[in-house]
């Protein structure tokens, strides 16, 4: 049992240096166009063997030879040495002819092309025929059409949406609006399209403690910890960070009613609390506290609540937007976890925050 647990640790420091790698190699902020596309297509029977044996979610270009908007598409934003890079990376990429005379076995199914529409084109794009479509499968099979031309700046947030696999975590518009307002400048004229209801307040600020720092406050005033774990290498991270956080209920709620530590999980210095030191493993692993915390589950990003003792209460994994992180603050402040199942307690919580 020892072997297998270290086999199966191994195996997660692993993916996490690959997954630390993959973000120094990649910027999706850079733009340099190449041409031809630097994607690396695959057939779709191929993709789908190899997400088998190396799960990634599935990216489907569909297209037609006639297609104007298709071609452009992949002079323009497939020639993008970042998004291609990006693509390549966190994906299988596939090019899919919707006309094509080949026959296709998908998911233990043959299609064939008995017209001038190839069936496989009708089931994946449920039978809304327009070119381009970006099919989307993610790793439960699930597919996800997004019918159109998308330039440089409208695929981005959706390729961390299904890269990260935020499909459970939040709906794509609230992340999409919140990936806006992190890159206000390259979102402007979006952003100026937003009604009064979608628009976000950013105005909060969190007063983010060190580990050392809210030990030492917690000495003179117990209070629960909040630590907000990422890495580097994970965008909806990143969105979390600027938007989330700087909502002002939730800053007003983490200042005030815990001591909000900001953690790095790959931060390079040891660590000390109390008596135990817990030290930096090198450049581009976990650091010690953050494997201990999380119990190496390495899902990023996660929210350890602690309490006044320091101790692990629970950790909330994935993105999550103010709105619903809200409930969540206010649900372990005030101990409800203790004698209410959350589904319940949300169910009489009158939030503050309407978008």
């Amino acid at each position: 049992m020892k072997n297998a647990k270290k086999s199966i640790n191994l195996k997660i420091m692993k993916k996490y240096l690959i997954l630390i790698l993959m973000f120094l190699s990649i910027k999706l902020s850079a733009q340099e166009i190449v041409e031809p596309s630097p994607i690396k297509w695959y057939d779709i029977e191929t993709a789908m063997e190899l997400s088998k044996k190396n799960p990634k979610p599935i990216f489907i270009d569909v297209y037609t030879d006639w297609c104007g908007w298709c071609v452009k598409m992949m002079k323009t934003t497939f020639a993008s040495s970042a998004i291609a890079g990006y693509i390549n990376t966190n994906f299988y990429p596939v090019r899919f002819d919707a006309e094509t005379k080949d026959t296709i076995i998908y998911m233990g199914k043959t299609y064939v092309n008995t017209g001038k529409t190839h069936q496989l084109a009708v089931k994946l794009l449920n039978k809304r025929l327009s070119y381009p479509t970006i099919v989307f499968i993610d790793k439960s099979e699930k597919t996800y059409p997004i019918p159109g031309y998308l330039d440089i700046k409208d695929i981005e947030p959706l390729l961390i949406y299904f890269a990260e696999e935020l499909t459970s975590k939040v709906n794509y518009k609230d992340f999409n609006i919140a990936y806006m307002y992190q890159h206000k400048k390259n979102y402007k004229d979006d952003l100026e399209k937003l009604t009064d209801a979608e628009k976000l307040d950013t105005t909060g600020v969190v007063n983010w403690l060190s580990f050392e720092e809210a030990i030492k406050l917690n000495k003179k005033e117990p209070r629960m910890f909040y630590v907000r774990t990422y890495v580097d290498w994970c965008y909806s991270c990143r969105t979390m960070n600027k938007i989330t956080y700087s909502n002002p209920v939730i800053a007003k709620i983490l200042n005030e009613q815990y001591y909000a530590i900001d953690f790095n999980a790959a931060y390079q210095k040891d660590i000390k609390i109390d008596d135990k030191v817990y030290k930096s493993t090198g450049k581009s692993n976990p650091h010690e506290l953050a494997s201990t915390l999380l119990n190496r589950q390495f899902i990023f990003p996660s929210n350890i609540f602690l309490n006044e003792k320091f101790e692990v209460v629970t950790i909330t994994q994935g993105y999550t937007s103010s709105k619903q992180i809200e409930p969540i603050l206010q649900y372990f402040y005030l101990k409800k976890y203790k004698t209410v199942k959350y589904q319940e307690y949300y169910k009489t919580f009158k939030g503050k925050i309407k978008n």
